[in-house]
């Protein structure tokens, strides 16, 4: 028999999170997938050339990954 932790995360205050689509998200809705939080800045270069890196990950692994900015 395998058990199965639980996590308690918090929710995301703030309707600020990109990719969200302006809406606030909770742990429910991200329940059972891989979830890349992704802090950067329009000012550091190296984060926006991270953010190519990103869509793809996503658009490979969308149907388990979610990128959050």
């Amino acid at each position: 028999m395998r058990a199965t932790a639980r996590v308690r995360a918090p929710g995301f205050r703030g309707r600020r999170w990109l990719n969200t689509g302006g809406r606030e998200i909770g742990p429910e809705e991200l329940r059972g997938r891989i979830v890349l939080l992704d802090f950067w800045s329009a000012g550091c270069v190296n984060c926006l050339r991270v953010l190519d890196e990103l869509r793809a990950l996503e658009e490979r692994h969308g149907d388990v990954l979610t990128v959050l900015g």
